[in-house]
């Protein structure tokens, strides 16, 4: 295959070059290179063409609460795919006490995968990490990058305080990232109660009970063991400025692997949206906030404070979403993965916050390098995989139901305006999105191992 006539984007630069794929893999990134006899030709012209799209943290059938998120491995992979991503890193929960069975487990859900896939490693407390040392590195060997710990959800997934430490050793010391869920439980559960004896528990209070100094003092305290351990940390969907001015602190910390993720949902929407009859398809942990922290998180992509900016795609239709009535029940989560690249490149690079180059490290070259995926993944380089996004900057679009792809059937940008969107992608040399068509197959979707 050959790819002529684009504007080749990669973190570092912007050039026109054809492309030449052989055998699922990058061979040649050349001027005005001549098709072979029978060869598939692209033509690209006027169109950038992206490393494809990496999104860090997704729930594909996330079971929880006694459902399982709509989209499946296969419906939120046709999802990504149209929006041009063409990897995505989800979740393993440990089963019991074994991190490999967890693995395995989940492994078994992905077998109709149409995109490539990576995993985090999510623990709880029944995890000991003095005494199950091996286990890290028996999972390290099999090729995942990182572990997933929360600081809330009591009962569920939260790690007791004595744990992290030795966390945090024991992660460093077997090459795994530790990527945290932080938010301070002991602020929300007293706020539970008091919200509780006022009968404020709609939707609308959901930014009061779980409030940005719950995120900012658990930001704090995790980089303070983290620092302390000489550990890689990666803070997972910061929401908040308040969140975000602890990083800036920490971010200065010479020797200090601190690495931060947000979404768009938190670059772009608000708490106001918590207040109408569909509040609950805007619900999500952490909750929505203020235009001002949508504000400061720009600040920090600018400044390259943030790293990396994935979804959290979490989704439920709308008769999951209405079995809860409060902010204690509602499934908490939202579809995203398909409008990532579209939201960023219209909200971002058109708006001049971010360069073209930035965006693309953002969304590919930064997640791949952090989760230990690149070169294979997160760049268009000679025998990088042949993951390819053709995106063209003139299309237009107002985000609707419609056309959008998620089982929720909804999407949380509805109205939003859209200019510049995929219309090809490529995973490994074939074209599994052709003029914004899915071709792709059920089971073409690999796991890849972390170097």
């Amino acid at each position: 295959m050959l790819i002529k006539n684009g504007i080749v984007v990669t973190a570092t630069k912007t050039e026109k070059k054809d492309i030449r794929i052989l055998d699922e893999k990058i061979k040649q990134i050349e001027s005005n290179l001549t098709p072979f006899m029978d060869e598939e030709v692209i033509d690209a012209s006027g169109k950038y063409v992206f490393p494809g799209i990496i999104d860090s943290h997704t729930h594909f059938s996330l079971h929880a609460r006694g459902t399982t998120s709509i989209d499946d491995f296969y419906w939120g992979g046709r999802s990504a795919a149209l929006g041009g991503v063409t990897t995505h890193i989800d979740f393993a929960d440990m089963e019991a006490t074994s991190l490999m069975k967890g693995l395995e487990n989940r492994l078994e859900e992905t077998r109709d995968s149409v995109i490539d896939f990576h995993f985090h490693i999510v623990i709880n407390n029944n995890f000991n990490p003095l005494k199950q040392n091996h286990q890290l590195r028996e999972i390290r060997d099999f090729g995942i990058s990182s572990l997933k710990a929360f600081t809330t959800y009591k009962n569920i997934y939260m790690l007791s305080s004595d744990k992290w430490e030795p966390l945090f050793k024991a992660a460093g010391d077997n090459d795994l990232i530790v990527a945290v869920h932080a938010e301070d439980n002991e602020i929300i559960e007293k706020n539970i109660v008091k919200f509780q004896k006022e009968n404020k528990l709609d939707a609308q209070y959901h930014p009061d009970i779980r409030p940005s100094e719950a995120e900012q003092k658990a930001v704090k305290k995790i980089c303070e063991i983290a620092h302390k351990t000489n550990a890689s940390l990666y803070i997972v969907h910061l929401s908040s400025e308040k969140g975000y001015q602890v990083v800036k602190e920490y971010k200065n910390l010479k020797n200090f692997k601190l690495y931060v993720e947000t979404t768009p949902h938190y670059l772009l929407l608000t708490r106001e949206l918590l207040k109408g009859p569909k509040a609950s398809f805007y619900f999500m942990t952490p909750p929505l906030r203020e235009s001002q922290d949508n504000e400061a998180l720009w600040e920090g992509i600018q400044k390259g404070l943030i790293d990396v900016i994935a979804t959290d795609h979490c989704a439920y239709n709308a008769e999951q979403k209405s079995m809860g009535k409060n902010s204690l029940d509602i499934f908490p989560g939202i579809p995203g993965v398909e409008t990532l690249l579209a939201l960023t490149y219209t909200y971002g690079v058109n708006k001049g916050l971010i360069s073209i180059n930035r965006l693309v490290e953002l969304l590919s070259t930064n997640p791949a390098k952090i989760f230990k995926l690149y070169p294979q993944k997160g760049t268009i380089a000679i025998d990088s995989d042949a993951d390819l996004v053709i995106f063209d900057p003139n299309l237009k679009e107002v985000l609707n139901s419609s056309n959008t792809h998620s089982k929720a059937a909804y999407t949380p940008f509805e109205g939003f305006e859209v200019e510049g969107l995929p219309i090809t992608t490529i995973l490994r040399g074939k074209v599994i999105v052709k003029d914004r068509n899915f071709l792709g197959e059920k089971g073409f979707g690999r796991f890849i191992k972390a170097i």
